[in-house]
């Protein structure tokens, strides 16, 4: 639970912004996850408690059938429509933060509910597969050695209709590839997806200067952490906006604590 408090630490004024994602499919291995079983008013509070704005998804199991594409494309489009306003409402904490509001906001978060193995078959052996446990991991894992698990794979991988994306050859149609954005409208493209372009040498101080004298064997008491703290203290003022330090609560008992007079 400790990184749901990571929003804490946010600046909205210059910080990026991490959109959190709790996927509920009610499984793991064996048995029913807890977050997916609570009561939606608990988990919601839970949520806010933490300090978000929660927004909650479901695909129904109508909609997630492995046969229904119509179902699939309507939560496609619901769900592209809750990240747009979702975005909408990061931008105005960003600006709300730009125009001096110093109040900590409750980010956004979205709480995505689907069925176990959305997608895949529904039932293997007659049991069911789709929405419940048996969907974890290899759900076919006979399908090299058992020609109806065999057929039920290649009737799966049929449904995502890799025809429609892929030739002959393998390669995407021209009218598929013509979808993906070009120069900088690339996510590659965007700055601080490569930290090489945003990098800036430090400035750092001589550590000489920090050296401890010691006239003679025994004659001095010092501790190598403390004079690092001293050291790095000098690096922070150097430079405020492109160091940091990170540490939960042993910063002083390593000695470091000269870094908090910068």
């Amino acid at each position: 639970a400790t990184s749901w408090h990571s929003n804490k630490l946010t600046n909205p004024a210059k910080d990026g912004v991490v959109l959190p994602i709790l996927h509920l499919n009610g499984y793991k291995i064996a048995n029913p996850t807890v977050l997916a079983r609570i009561p939606e008013d608990e988990l919601r509070a839970l949520m806010v408690g933490y300090g978000h704005t929660p927004h909650f998804f479901e695909v129904p199991d109508a909609e997630a059938d492995a046969g229904n594409a119509d179902g699939h494309a309507d939560a496609h489009r619901r769900f592209a429509a809750l990240l747009d306003d979702v975005l909408d409402e990061i931008a105005a904490i960003k600006a709300r933060a730009a125009d001096g509001d110093e109040s900590r906001p409750a980010w956004p978060m979205i709480v995505f509910r689907t069925p176990k193995g959305w997608t895949g078959p529904d039932y293997i052996d007659g049991k069911k597969t789709t929405g419940s446990w048996r969907a974890h991991q290899v759900p076919l894992a006979s399908a090299r050695d058992t020609s109806e698990h065999l057929g039920v794979l290649a009737d799966w991988l049929a449904s995502y209709r890799a025809d429609e994306l892929f030739d002959a050859d393998g390669k995407l149609h021209g009218d598929i590839a013509a979808l993906a954005p070009a120069g900088e409208l690339r996510m590659s493209a965007n700055p601080h997806a490569n930290g090489g372009l945003l990098l800036k040498d430090l400035r750092l101080p001589d550590f000489r200067d920090f050296g401890v004298d010691v006239p003679a064997p025994g004659a001095t008491v010092a501790e190598a952490t403390r004079v690092l703290g001293q050291w790095l203290t000098e690096v922070i003022r150097r430079n405020p906006d492109n160091f940091r330090i990170f540490g939960p609560d042993e910063t002083a008992s390593n000695r470091l604590q000269s870094v908090f007079d910068a």
